[in-house]
């Protein structure tokens, strides 16, 4: 059951209704059982191995504030048993399929039992919410939850389950077990929320995914040029899709009166690596920082084992995406962005300092977002493509076969498509409306604060435009296939 899906507009208007109106004492239970309903939508098959991370991890967390000695002990093989899990599921087939191709040269080779296994949608995003929360516990930064009840639902949660945000038991359980009554604001920011993340899935992420489609499946047919469009494209449709995807989380779960921390702030507007991943998939991208990079030692050991903790952090980041040799290396040049930065960061301002280079004015801030975009787009070249051969194949022909000249006749091409014209002609538009709203919130004008301070009817008037402009973009979307949420695979 999608946030995009017709099943999903039935679904939760019903889950807020009874919700508002059951008794606070029923409260945590109702959404429980709305939860496991709404992940039992995906396979039913899943729903076991969802509980069995939220027993184990709650047993866990519960041994280790009852005992002194073994509590290490616990805490690592609590995780290591959740990441088992996630192995098995995920990864098997990635494992046995790599061996085979290493012992197959000695004529050995092993059964892919993973052919059979289902792969639980959300898997990577509960287990690290799991592993998180015993990993705190371990260290005394949170209270081993009493509630089993509070704890499934924290894990459970409907609204992150598939694809995140990754909330801390600080905040989520936090509010879960201190329950507010609804009140009319948190429903409308809710509401808006959750229309502004439709309008970057609708309008921007289904609309471009048909041109990046088109260039990825038969890259073979385009010129290089047309492949270094397809990938801008690509960066804009997965920001768009996840940060959607985010919204409506964050909008549904503030309906229901949960507070969730935000999980993307303008990351096309960073001026280096480092300051993109302040911004990109927030929740994910501290996750990592406080349960891999800190625990290999961080900074804390010099400069050389910085530089080796960063590269690990960022190629188990590639892998925790998905079971495929491109994932690793997207990480991998990550990983490599940030050694190359760091290692010639005093040589720059050096060179800054000699020339006498402003770094505050526009055109330096300009220069540096625009060369941190192309190098995070080229990345994402390597985390869209097929496989990692395919994308090494794409930026030899951009290096070999770029033809300028071409473009507008192969983007007429790629545009050759099963979808309305005007869908097509909406996106440059929509795009420009995006980069207008992430430049508004970058300067620290916030356009629901401001739509605030006017007169009810205008208000209302906004309300109801943008309600219709996303109806009638889902309607349009009825021409042709509404794309799966990118990070639903993960």
């Amino acid at each position: 059951m999608l946030f995009n899906s017709l099943n999903f507009v039935v679904f939760f208007p019903f889950v807020i209704l009874i919700y508002r109106f059951l008794p606070f004492r029923f409260r945590r239970v109702f959404l429980l059982i709305a939860s496991l309903f709404f992940y039992g939508c995906f396979d039913i098959r899943s729903i076991p191995i969802l509980l069995f991370v939220i027993i184990i991890t709650y047993s866990a967390a519960h041994a280790m504030s009852r005992i002194r000695a073994g509590r290490k002990a616990v805490m690592l093989g609590t995780v290591i048993l959740c990441l088992s899990a996630l192995g098995i599921f995920k990864y098997l087939s990635f494992i046995v399929n790599n061996l085979n191709a290493v012992l197959s040269r000695i004529h050995i080779s092993f059964e892919n039992p993973s052919l059979s296994l289902i792969i639980p949608a959300g898997i990577s995003f509960y287990t690290f919410k799991a592993v998180g929360y015993v990993a705190d516990v371990y260290r005394g930064r949170q209270k081993a939850e009493k509630s089993f009840i509070n704890y499934a639902l924290f894990i459970s949660f409907f609204p992150q389950i598939v694809a995140g945000p990754i909330d801390r038991a600080d905040n989520l359980l936090r509010q879960i077990d201190d329950l507010k009554d609804l009140c009319a604001e948190d429903f409308r920011m809710g509401i808006l929320l959750m229309l502004w993340g439709y309008f970057q899935k609708l309008v921007i992420a289904d609309r471009i995914s048909c041109i990046v489609d088109a260039v990825y499946n038969d890259h073979t047919s385009y010129s290089g040029a047309v492949i270094a469009f397809a990938t801008v494209c690509y960066g804009i449709q997965i920001y768009a899709d996840f940060a959607g995807y985010s919204s409506i989380s964050i909008g549904a779960s503030r309906m229901l009166g949960f507070r969730i921390k935000d999980n993307f702030r303008q990351p096309y507007l960073a001026v280096d690596i480092k300051d993109f991943w302040s911004r990109w998939h927030i929740s994910m991208s501290t996750w990592f920082r406080d349960y891999v990079y800190i625990p290999l030692g961080g900074n804390r050991k010099g400069r050389t084992r910085k530089y080796v903790n960063n590269m690990i952090t960022f190629l188990l980041s590639g892998l925790w995406h998905g079971s495929s040799w491109n994932f690793v290396a997207w990480g991998g040049l990550h990983g490599m962005y940030h050694l190359v930065s760091g290692v010639t960061s005093e040589i720059r301002s050096k060179i800054s300092l000699k020339l006498k280079l402003d770094e505050n004015t526009f055109g330096r801030r300009l220069f540096k977002t625009l060369a941190t975009f192309i190098m995070t787009d080229y990345a994402w070249m390597f985390f869209r493509a097929g496989g990692l051969s395919v994308a090494v194949d794409m930026t030899g022909r951009i290096i070999t076969d770029f033809r300028l000249y071409t473009l507008s006749g192969d983007w007429m091409d790629a545009l050759s498509l099963p979808i309305p014209e005007a869908a097509v002609s909406s996106i440059i538009p929509a795009v420009l409306v995006l980069l207008i709203v992430d430049i508004m919130h970058e300067r620290g004008f916030e356009f629901i604060k401001w739509l605030d301070e006017q007169g009810m009817i205008f208000r209302w008037l906004c309300y109801i435009w943008a309600s219709l402009f996303i109806i009638l973009a889902a309607v349009q979307n009825l021409g042709f296939s509404s794309a799966d949420f990118i990070y639903f695979r993960f």
